[in-house]
């Protein structure tokens, strides 16, 4: 649908189909595109255009007044605000970084330091409000918000696991770039609602190589952080992909990899499926005996109270 408002309601992740007034008031040289960074928001509301035209079917619409209340109690919940803030600084690194990818450029993985740092404080001061504020994805941002969480939680579990804290930075950025490759992946395949078919499948299962590719090509990226892209698919009994890697070949990085990358997805609402408490996720993951590194998936646990 769609709907005329005003510059002060505009907001990341809107769909712009029209932007009023003369081209010379707004900084943009077109008219239709998706708002996916902060920065554009702020060009936005500070041009002279005379208003913008919204299509709520392609992005989100204008926030409600009860939400905006909602906004507006945030800041007295310190926890939230932090979690809310951490997410605000990321979206547009995150953001930059899955676009030039899409588009093939290289991949500004400074961003990911940069993220990885607002990250690494949030789950110090906040941790599980920062965790649950990325469960409220919706279909636009569950990409980027996928990725929070994950380097989140990988960051969590490393510290939890005493490993130290250059290769706790190192955990957090494969977090952040572990799903990089998906977006060479076809859209509509990427984001069917429906079943996979076997060719569709394969497609999916390409996504670790391309991203090990793209990241490996570029130069100047860890190990650890190629191991995750590439790795966090594998399986402890071998049955993963894909390397079909086993035991010890599994560095610890990517079983922490695996064991948040799983998590994250089974307490996610999405199109096709409602999400899982924390309880029954733990339980469900507790008994796929093989799939990952048992010792690991306690300590996550107990880590997050479950």
């Amino acid at each position: 649908m769609l709907k005329r408002i005003n510059l002060k309601q505009v907001r990341v992740g809107m769909f712009i189909e029209a932007i009023e007034g003369h081209w010379i008031d707004h900084p943009f040289w077109r008219n239709q595109f998706r708002l996916d960074r902060a920065r554009d928001v702020e060009k936005l509301k500070s041009s002279n255009a005379a208003a913008v035209v919204i299509d709520t079917d392609k992005g989100l619409d204008v926030v409600s007044p009860s939400a905006t209340k909602e906004s507006a109690a945030a800041p007295k919940n310190p926890s939230l605000k932090r979690a809310l803030e951490t997410i605000e600084q990321s979206k547009p690194l995150i953001t930059e970084m899955f676009e030039n990818a899409r588009m093939g450029g290289a991949v500004p993985v400074s961003h990911a330091a940069q993220a990885v740092r607002h990250i690494a404080i949030c789950m110090q001061q906040s941790s599980r409000a920062l965790i649950e504020v990325t469960r409220l994805k919706s279909r636009d941002e569950y990409t980027f918000l996928h990725s929070i969480a994950v380097s989140g939680l990988m960051v969590h579990l490393a510290r939890a696991v005493d490993l130290d804290e250059e290769t706790v930075r190192d955990v957090g950025m494969g977090g952040l770039l572990h799903d990089i490759g998906k977006m060479r992946i076809p859209l509509k395949v990427l984001n069917k609602v429906g079943p996979l078919s076997d060719e569709e499948m394969d497609q999916i299962r390409l996504h670790p190589r391309h991203g090990y590719e793209l990241l490996a090509r570029q130069g100047g990226v860890s190990r650890v952080i190629l191991d995750i892209c590439l790795h966090h698919h594998e399986s402890i009994d071998g049955r993963g992909y894909p390397k079909g890697l086993a035991g010890s070949e599994i560095s610890v990085p990517v079983r922490i990899c695996s064991i948040c990358d799983v998590y994250d997805a089974l307490t996610s609402a999405r199109a096709y499926k409602k999400a899982w408490s924390p309880t029954d996720a733990a339980r469900f993951m507790l008994e796929q005996e093989g799939r990952f590194d048992r010792r690991l998936l306690m300590q996550f646990f107990h880590s997050l109270n479950l």
